[in-house]
């Protein structure tokens, strides 16, 4: 996922990725949740949730 978004953003991209452990998944932009693995039932994005993602992000990027 942070591949797909740094090759849409590049360094414009609000997202800043944390380790974490126990297959622990969370994205946050501009202090916004975008995904969290937990609350969407432990499944990790597929694409169709990454291109969502972006979308959020690309919205963010155009409010600036």
């Amino acid at each position: 996922m942070a591949t797909e978004i740094w090759h849409e953003f590049g360094a414009e991209a609000p997202v800043t990725l944390i380790p974490a452990d126990k297959g622990r998944l969370e994205v946050f932009a501009n202090g916004k949740t975008l995904f969290d693995r937990k609350a969407e039932g432990g499944k990790y994005p597929d694409m169709t949730r990454v291109r969502k993602i972006k979308q959020q992000l690309a919205e963010m990027l155009a409010a600036k």
